[in-house]
């Protein structure tokens, strides 16, 4: 039985890989190694999706999903609504995917030239 503290561990390695993954992002323009350090970028942003999923597998496996503080009682509400059935939480994290890769192709446009 997984508990609260094995999907807030899971929570923090995602961020952990998410933004490693964007730090590399930063390090790997203009240098002789751009392209590994492109691919170590993407292996890194799917890893850290991966592992949001994993979490997400370990929330719904919980028997109280009150993963928050009672301060913070609106976000356990919203936690549970969105992500307790299975079918309603991947249409958000569907949707949370395709606005991230819309925005970032839509920046990559942007600073091309080839967008306004």
């Amino acid at each position: 039985m997984k508990t609260k503290k094995d999907f807030w561990r899971l929570i923090g390695l995602s961020y952990l890989l998410i933004f490693s993954g964007i730090f590399l992002l930063y390090i790997a323009e203009d240098t002789q190694f751009e392209i590994y350090l492109l691919v170590g970028v993407m292996v890194l942003e799917v890893s850290g999706l991966i592992v949001v999923w994993k979490a997400l597998e370990v929330f719904r496996s919980l028997e109280d999903k009150s993963v928050y503080p009672k301060q913070l009682d609106f976000l356990n509400k919203i936690a549970i609504k969105l992500y307790s059935d299975k079918k309603k939480s991947n249409i958000v994290f569907g949707v949370a995917i395709s606005v991230g890769v819309l925005i970032g192709v839509l920046f990559v446009l942007y600073e091309e030239g080839l967008l306004f």
